[in-house]
C-alpha cells in the first residue's frame, strides 16, 4: 500500500496492470512538463501584440538616447560616467543598476535600438520567472512542514495540492497587472531583480533539499551569486535576505544554532551592497543636483516630499495594488494619485486598517500553523502576505519617490499574493467522494477559465501599448486632471508630424496636409491644456512654443518660449527653440547666439549641438559643423549621422 501511494506521489509507475487512480496520475494534465509548456504557450500568446510596440516615455532618455549603453567601457570604467554630461539621474541609476544595464547594453550590441529585441529579452525574463514561480511553490511543497509521510491521512494535502505550483505560474505569467513591468522595455529592472530574486530563493531552497554536500554547497553558493547580482539590479533586491531568512523560520523548523545561523550570514552581508553605493552617490547628487538621493527608481527627490507625507500617501497604494491584483480595472499608466498630508484623512485610515488586518492575519495564519500540524499548508498563505508586504517596502514606505504609484511596483510582489490566494482557495476546498476537489474536473476548468479571462485582459492592455499615442490617449481618458497625461500626448502625436523629425528648422516650415494640420491643432491643444493644468511647467511651454513655430505663429511661439525660459533657467530647450524661430525669421546671428546659450546652459543637449551644426552648415562654415556634429554623436551616436561627419571631414581636410 505505502509503495503504492509513493508512486502516485513520485510519478513512478509500478510495473502490472494499472489502477484507476495510477491511471489518472498519468493524465497528461498531471504531466510537470505539460505545465511547462502551458505556462510559455499562454505567456507568449499574451505578449505577442508588444514584440514591435515602440520606446515611450522613460525607455527614450534613459535607453535610445543613453551613452552609456553604448560603450562598453562604461562597464570596465565606471568613474568615467561622472565625467559624461548626461541627465544625474541616469548616472545614479547607472551606478546602482549596472547588471540590468549590461543586458541593455548587450542589446544593443547586438541589435541597435531594434525595439524587437528589447521585447523578447523582457518578455523571456517574464516567461522564466513564471517557471522559476512554478518551481519555488513545488519546492515548497516537499519541505519538511509541508512534506506528507507515507501512510494514513497524511498523503491527503499533498493531493489536493497537485496544481498549486500550475495555477501560481499560470496566473503569475497572464495576469494584466504584469503587462506594464514586461511591456515597459525601460522597466526591465523589475522582471530582471525579480528573475535574481525569485531565482535565489528556488537555489537555497534546493541546496536545503537536496542530499548530496557538493551539490547542497553548489546550489548555496549559486543562491548568494544570485543574490548579489538582484542587489545590483535594483534597490527592492535589499529585501531578499530578510525574505530567506523568513523561509528559512517557516519552513524549516527546528532551533536556529549557530550552524543555521552562520549559513544565513554571508546573505545579511549582501544588504550592505545598497547603502554602500547609495552613501557613495549621495554627496554627489546632493550638490550637483538641487536634490538628495532617495532610492528606489528615481533618486532625486525632486518634489521634496517628506517621508511622513509619502507613507501615508503609500497606505492607499498599497491598497490600489491589492484591488489591482483582485479586480484589474481601470488599469492607467499615469494614475493621478494624490498625495496625503492628514493622518486622520479616511484615505488614509481606511487602507491602513485594511493593510494592518491582512499583515496581522499573515502572521496569525504562520502561527497557527506551527501550533497545529493539520494547519500546515496555511504556513504557505501566512508566507505570501508577507512577501507581498516585504517585497513592496523599499518602493511602497518612508523612501520618497517622485511618482507615488506606478503599476510595475507590483509585479514581485504579485508572486507572494498569488501564492496565498491560491493556496488558500485549495486549502478551503473540501473533500467530495474520498477525492479532493482541488483536483477535480470542474475545478480545473475554474482554473481555465479563470486563466483564459485573465490572458484575454492582460492581452487586450498590451493594445494600449502598441503605439505612445494609443497609451498616452488611455492616460489622458484616466487622468484628465493631471498635467503629464496631456504633455506626453502632445508629445506622442507631434512625434507623428514630419516636421518634428528633423532638426532642419526649414525642413520643419515646410507645408502639411490636411490630416497633418489637423493633429498639429491637437498637439497645440494638449499642450495648452497641460499649462492650464500646470502653468509652472517650463516643458509644456517650450513644446508649445514649438508647436506654433511650426504653425508660424511666431510672436505666440516667442511669448511661449521666453516664459519657458524663465521657469527652467536650466533648460536649454527654450534657448534651442528660440534659435530656430530667430533662424527662420533671417536672423542668424541671432540663432548661433541662442543655440550657444542653450549649449552653455545644458553641454549634454545634443539637439542644440545639432541645430548649430546645421546654421554653420549653411554658412559654409564646414570645420565648426564637424566639431559640432562630432560632439552631438559623441553624446548619443546616431547612424544618420556617420556619412555627414565623414563628408565633412573630407570637406575640412582632417583625418
Amino acid at each position: 500500500m505505502k509503495k503504492r501511494k509513493k508512486a502516485a506521489r513520485t510519478g513512478e509507475v509500478p510495473h502490472g496492470p494499472a489502477a484507476p487512480e495510477q491511471a489518472e496520475e498519468l493524465n497528461l494534465r498531471r504531466d510537470p512538463l505539460v505545465h511547462v509548456l502551458l505556462v510559455l504557450a499562454i505567456g507568449f500568446a499574451v505578449y505577442s501584440n508588444i514584440i514591435w510596440a515602440p520606446f515611450v516615455f522613460d525607455d527614450q532618455p534613459f535607453l535610445a538616447g543613453n551613452p552609456l549603453i553604448k560603450d562598453f567601457g562604461f562597464f570596465t570604467d565606471p568613474q568615467r560616467v561622472f565625467a559624461l554630461p548626461v541627465n544625474a539621474d541616469l548616472k545614479n541609476n547607472f551606478m546602482l543598476r549596472p547588471v540590468a544595464y549590461f543586458t541593455f547594453a548587450l542589446n544593443y550590441a547586438l541589435h541597435g535600438l531594434d525595439v524587437g529585441g528589447y521585447h523578447v529579452v523582457n518578455l523571456l525574463l517574464h516567461l522564466v520567472n513564471a517557471l522559476l514561480v512554478y518551481l519555488l511553490v513545488w519546492l515548497t511543497l516537499r519541505t519538511p512542514v509541508l512534506r506528507m509521510e507515507e501512510g494514513g491521512e497524511d498523503d491527503q494535502p499533498a493531493e489536493r495540492f497537485y496544481y498549486l505550483p500550475l495555477a501560481c505560474s499560470l496566473l503569475f505569467a497572464c495576469h494584466p497587472l504584469q503587462t506594464q513591468a514586461v511591456t515597459y522595455v525601460i522597466q526591465r529592472f523589475v522582471p530582471l531583480v525579480a528573475l535574481f530574486y525569485i531565482g535565489a530563493l528556488v537555489l537555497y531552497v534546493a541546496g536545503r533539499l537536496v542530499p548530496g554536500k557538493a551539490a547542497r554547497n553548489g546550489l548555496y553558493l549559486a543562491s548568494l551569486l544570485a543574490c548579489v547580482l538582484a542587489m545590483k539590479t535594483k534597490e527592492n533586491a535589499f529585501t531578499l535576505p530578510v525574505l530567506i531568512l523568513l523561509y528559512e523560520w517557516v519552513f524549516f523548523r527546528g532551533a536556529f544554532t549557530a550552524a543555521r545561523l552562520l549559513r544565513l550570514l554571508p546573505f545579511a552581508l549582501t544588504m550592505a551592497i545598497i547603502p554602500v553605493k547609495l552613501m557613495q552617490l549621495s554627496s554627489v547628487a546632493a550638490a550637483a543636483q538641487g536634490g538628495k538621493v532617495a532610492g528606489a527608481v528615481n533618486l532625486v527627490n525632486f518634489k521634496q516630499v517628506s517621508s511622513w507625507e509619502y507613507l501615508m500617501t503609500q497606505f492607499g497604494v498599497v491598497a490600489t495594488y491589492l484591488r489591482l491584483l483582485l479586480l484589474p480595472v481601470g488599469q492607467n499608466f499615469d494614475y493621478d494619485y494624490p498625495l496625503q498630508k492628514v493622518f486622520l484623512a479616511p484615505a488614509v485610515l481606511l487602507p491602513l486598517a485594511l493593510l494592518l488586518a491582512l499583515a496581522g492575519l499573515g502572521g496569525w495564519l504562520l502561527f497557527r500553523s506551527r501550533r497545529d500540524p493539520r494547519c500546515a499548508p496555511l504556513a504557505l498563505v501566512g508566507f505570501g502576505i508577507w512577501w507581498f508586504f516585504i517585497t513592496l517596502s523599499v518602493e511602497s514606505s518612508v523612501v520618497p519617490i517622485d511618482d507615488l504609484i506606478f503599476e510595475h511596483r507590483a509585479y514581485l510582489p504579485s508572486v507572494g499574493f498569488l501564492v496565498a490566494a491560491v493556496t488558500g482557495v485549495f486549502f478551503l476546498l473540501p473533500r467530495r467522494a474520498g477525492a479532493p476537489v482541488a483536483t477535480s474536473r470542474p475545478a480545473v476548468a475554474i482554473l481555465a477559465l479563470l486563466v483564459t479571462a485573465s490572458a484575454a485582459a492582460a492581452y487586450a492592455r498590451n493594445t494600449v501599448w502598441e503605439t505612445p499615442v494609443s497609451l498616452w490617449r488611455d492616460a489622458v481618458s484616466k487622468s484628465p486632471a493631471k498635467h503629464r497625461p496631456h504633455f506626453s500626448l502632445g508629445v506622442a502625436l507631434a512625434d507623428t508630424l514630419p516636421p518634428w523629425h528633423t532638426d532642419d528648422v526649414n525642413v520643419m516650415l515646410q507645408p502639411m496636409d490636411a490630416r497633418q494640420n489637423e493633429v498639429l491643432g491637437e498637439v497645440v491643444r494638449e499642450f495648452q491644456t497641460a499649462i492650464k493644468l500646470d502653468p509652472q511647467s517650463g516643458a509644456a511651454h517650450t513644446f508649445l512654443g514649438g508647436a506654433l513655430l511650426v504653425q508660424k505663429r511666431y510672436r505666440e511661439a516667442a511669448d511661449a518660449l521666453t516664459t519657458a525660459a524663465r521657469l527652467e533657467p536650466n533648460d536649454g530647450r527654450p534657448h534651442a527653440f528660440m534659435g530656430q524661430l530667430l533662424e527662420a525669421q533671417g536672423d542668424l546671428a541671432g540663432a548661433r547666439r541662442k543655440y550657444q546659450e542653450a549649449i552653455a546652459v545644458d553641454p549634454s543637449a545634443q539637439y542644440a549641438h545639432l541645430f548649430l551644426a546645421l546654421l554653420h552648415l549653411r554658412e559654409r562654415r564646414h570645420a565648426e559643423a564637424l566639431a559640432e556634429f562630432e560632439t552631438a554623436y559623441a553624446l548619443s551616436p546616431r547612424a544618420d549621422l556617420i556619412a555627414t561627419i565623414a563628408r565633412l571631414r573630407d570637406v575640412a581636410g582632417v583625418h
